[in-house]
C-alpha cells in the first residue's frame, strides 16, 4: 500500500487472547517465533474490568479499577459473566454487552500490536469455555470483528492441554485422556480431553460459574473482619461498605493487600496483613486460609471426578490432571486432587497464562484451522524487542519477593537502534546445549547500597552492556532487594565443577532433549530463548519480561536471600564465529566496573561447560556470575548466596548451568 510504512515491515503477527472472567491474558508470535506473553503495565494479565465515564469514555483494565473508586455504580469487574444479558447498565449508561467485550478485546489486541510497532494482526485466536454454546460464541465472534485479518476460536481446556503436552512434564503423561482443572478469578471449570490428531477434543466439561479467586479473597477479608473488626465494629462497617470517597479508597487498598496475602500464603506458611487505622495488623496462616476455603475447593476438585464420569471414564483412566488458572497455585488444590482422585497433578509456572500460550500453539499445530490463512509475508524481519519490553533493558528496582520491573530513568545503552536485537530470521539447529559464560544483566555486575526503607540492603548494577561494540558505563542504579548475611566461597571449591577435566553432560540425550531425571529436579522452565531445570526444593519466585529473566529460590526461604537469576541478552553478531569480540566486550566492561567485582576468568570451567566467570562482592553476601554465549544469544546466570546457603546455592547453580539450553 503506497505511503503505508507497515507495508514495508513484512511482519507476520499472530495474537491469542484468553478473555477471562477477572483477567485477560494476551500472547503474541512474531514471524512464527515461540509465543510469548505480552506484559501490560508490567504484569502478565490485564483486568477484564470496564468503567463507563459520564462523558461516554469506556475505561478498560487497571484504569477501570482506579476509576471505580470514584463511582462504583459505573464499574463492572466481570463482563464475561454478563455475556448472556445483552445490555449492561453502568451508572446511567446502557451499553450493549457486545460493545463492552469488543472494548476489552480491542485493548488486548492493541497492547499486542504496540509491541509489534502497529503491525496488523494476521491471525487472532480467542479462547472460550468448553460449555459455551452457539449464542455465547457468536457474541465473541462479533466482538472480535475487525481486530484481525483471520479469526478462530479454541476451547480453553483444549488450549491448556496443548500447552501442557508440549512441555517435558506434560509429555510424560502419555496419550490417554487428560483432565484440565481451571481455577480462575471468577469461575471454576473442569474438562476431560483426548488427543485426536493435532487437536485435543473435549469429551466432557462442568463448571462452577460463581466461584473463583475473587471469592477466596472475599473469604479471607471476612476472616480479617472477625479477627480485627471487633476492635471497632462501626469503623469496620464503614471500611467494607462505606460510600464516601475516602472509604472507597481505603477499601481498594485493603482488597489489594488481601489479594497479596492470599498469593503469599501460596508460597509461605504465614503472612501479616497491614490494616488501616484504627485496626491492628492481622496475622494469617496458610492453615487459616485452607480452613476457610477447603469446602469450596473440595467442591471444585470433585468436578474432575464428575466430569470424568460424564466422559464415560474412571479416575484410573486419566493419563494426567493439568492445573490451570492463578488460583491453582494454592497448595491445597494439588493436595486435594491427589487425595481425592489419586493422581499427582501437573502445573507450570504462570498457570494463568497457559490457556493463551496454548491457543497459539494449537493454531500452529492444526493445519485444518489455519489452512486458509495467507502465508507469512516475505521480506526482511523488522526489529521487534522482547515481549513486554518496548524499551531497551534498564535498571531495575525491587517490587517484593524478588519481582523486577523497570523504573523511570535513563535506559542502559544498547544497540544502535536503541532496542535489543531481534531474534534471527533463521534459527540455527542445536543438537546439544552449548557452553555457558557470565556477566550480570547484558554484561552487568552488581553492587550494593543501603536501602532507605527499613535498613535493608539493595543491589545496584553497573551497566556493562554488550551490543554493537558500544561499551558505555552507566551510573549506579538500584536493582534487586536483598536481605543478606555475610558469605564467601571460592569458585573452584564451593561452586563445584571447576576441575580441569570436562565431565560428560548428564541431562542431555544424543538428540539434545532435556532429561530431568539426571539432575534430580522438580520441573523445567522454558521461557524466552532458553530453558533450564529447576532443582528439587526450588521454585520460581519472580521474573522480568523486559530483561527476559527468571528468578528461582529455595521453597519457603525468606525473599531475596539465596536465589538464582537467569537472564538473556540478544547480540547482533554470532559469538560462535567471533568469540574474541564477545570476550573483548565483556573484558572492557568488566575493566570499567568498580572494585566490587573481581576474579574475571574468561576461560573458566563450571558444570562441565566453558564459561566466563567473575564474582561480585556485596556488603554481606556474594554473587557468582556465569555468562554463556551461544550464537547471537548471551545468557547470564547469577547465583547469590548467604553464608548459610552457600553450599545449597552452589549445588543448585551447578544444576541450572548444566541443564541450560538455548532454544533459538
Amino acid at each position: 500500500m503506497p505511503g503505508d510504512d507497515r507495508a514495508e515491515t513484512f511482519v507476520s503477527l499472530h495474537v491469542a487472547v484468553d478473555f477471562g472472567t477477572s483477567s485477560t491474558c494476551v500472547v503474541i508470535s512474531v514471524d512464527g517465533r515461540e509465543p510469548q506473553v505480552v506484559m501490560v503495565d508490567g504484569q502478565p494479565l490485564v483486568p477484564s474490568a470496564v468503567f463507563a465515564a459520564v462523558d461516554g469514555t469506556l475505561f478498560v483494565g487497571r484504569e477501570a479499577e482506579r476509576q471505580a473508586g470514584i463511582d462504583p455504580s459505573r464499574y463492572e469487574p466481570h463482563p464475561k459473566r454478563r455475556i448472556d444479558e445483552g445490555e449492561l447498565l453502568l451508572g446511567s449508561t446502557v451499553l450493549p454487552v457486545l460493545d463492552v467485550v469488543h472494548e476489552v478485546l480491542t485493548r488486548a489486541v492493541g497492547e499486542a500490536r504496540r509491541l509489534a510497532d502497529g503491525a496488523p494482526v494476521d491471525l487472532l485466536v480467542l479462547t472460550h469455555p468448553a460449555d459455551w454454546g452457539a449464542m455465547r460464541t457468536r457474541v465473541l465472534r462479533q466482538a472480535a470483528h475487525g481486530l484481525g485479518r483471520e479469526f478462530i476460536l479454541i476451547e480453553e481446556p483444549a488450549a491448556a492441554a496443548v500447552f501442557h503436552a508440549g512441555t517435558r512434564s506434560g509429555a510424560a503423561v502419555g496419550v490417554g485422556p487428560l483432565a484440565v482443572l481451571d481455577l480462575g478469578g471468577g469461575t471454576v471449570d473442569a474438562s476431560v480431553v483426548r488427543r485426536r490428531g493435532a487437536r485435543f477434543e473435549v469429551l466432557a466439561s462442568k463448571g462452577i460459574p460463581d466461584y473463583g479467586g475473587a471469592d477466596i479473597d472475599q473469604a479471607l477479608l471476612e476472616h480479617l473482619g472477625v479477627e480485627v473488626g471487633g476492635h471497632d465494629p462501626a469503623a469496620w462497617q464503614l471500611l467494607v461498605a462505606g460510600r464516601e470517597l475516602a472509604d472507597r479508597r481505603r477499601r481498594r487498598v485493603l482488597h489489594q493487600d488481601v489479594r497479596g496475602a492470599k498469593e503469599t500464603l501460596s508460597r509461605h506458611t504465614f503472612t501479616d496483613v497491614p490494616m488501616p487505622h484504627p485496626f491492628p495488623d492481622a496475622h494469617v496462616t496458610r492453615a487459616d486460609l485452607e480452613r476457610l476455603i477447603q469446602p469450596d475447593v473440595t467442591r471444585a476438585v470433585d468436578l474432575v471426578t464428575a466430569t470424568t464420569q460424564d466422559a464415560g471414564l474412571q479416575a484410573g483412566d486419566l493419563a494426567g490432571v493439568f492445573l490451570v488458572g492463578g488460583s491453582s497455585r494454592i497448595p491445597l488444590v494439588a493436595r486435594l486432587v491427589h487425595e481425592r482422585i489419586g493422581v499427582v497433578p501437573t502445573t507450570l509456572d504462570q498457570p494463568e497464562t497457559v490457556v493463551a500460550r496454548g491457543a497459539l500453539r494449537a493454531a500452529a499445530l492444526d493445519p485444518e484451522r489455519t489452512s486458509g490463512l495467507p502465508a507469512p509475508r516475505q521480506g526482511p524481519p523488522r526489529a521487534v524487542g522482547p515481549v513486554g519490553s518496548p524499551n531497551p533493558p534498564g535498571p531495575t528496582t525491587p517490587t517484593g519477593a524478588g519481582m523486577l520491573r523497570t523504573p523511570p530513568g535513563p535506559p542502559l545503552p544498547g544497540p544502535s537502534d536503541g532496542r535489543p536485537i531481534p531474534p534471527s530470521a533463521a534459527p540455527r539447529s542445536r543438537s546439544r546445549p552449548r557452553p555457558v559464560s557470565a556477566v550480570g544483566h547484558a554484561g552487568q555486575p552488581l553492587s550494593t547500597t543501603a536501602s532507605a526503607a527499613g535498613g535493608s540492603t539493595a543491589l545496584r548494577r553497573w551497566a556493562l552492556p554488550v551490543g554493537l561494540g558500544v561499551i558505555v558505563l552507566a551510573g549506579l542504579v538500584t536493582a534487586l532487594a536483598f536481605f543478606l548475611a555475610d558469605g564467601r566461597s571460592d569458585p573452584g571449591t564451593a561452586l563445584a565443577g571447576g576441575g580441569a577435566s570436562e565431565p560428560s553432560e548428564p541431562g542431555v540425550d544424543d538428540g539434545g532433549e532435556f532429561d530431568g531425571d539426571a539432575f534430580g529436579v522438580g520441573l523445567e522452565i522454558a521461557q524466552y530463548d532458553y530453558r533450564f531445570a529447576v532443582p528439587t526444593g526450588w521454585e520460581q519466585s519472580g521474573g522480568d519480561a523486559q530483561r527476559r529473566s527468571v528468578q528461582i529460590r529455595p521453597v519457603d526461604s525468606p525473599p531475596d536471600t539465596d536465589l538464582i537469576v537467569v537472564e538473556e541478552w540478544l547480540l547482533d553478531y554470532d559469538s560462535d564465529a567471533d568469540r574474541e569480540r564477545a570476550l573483548d566486550e565483556v573484558r572492557r566492561s568488566y575493566d570499567a566496573a568498580s572494585e566490587e567485582v573481581s576474579g574475571l576468568d574468561e576461560a573458566a570451567r563450571f558444570a562441565g561447560r566453558e564459561v566466563v566467570h567473575y564474582r561480585q562482592r556485596l556488603s554481606s553476601a556474594e554473587v557468582d556470575w556465569y555468562v554463556y554465549f551461544d550464537g547471537d544469544v548471551q545468557v547470564n546466570v547469577g547465583c547469590q548466596h548467604t553464608e548459610a546457603g552457600a553450599t545449597a546455592v552452589a549445588q543448585a547453580c551447578e544444576q541450572v548451568v548444566e541443564s541450560l539450553t538455548v532454544t533459538r
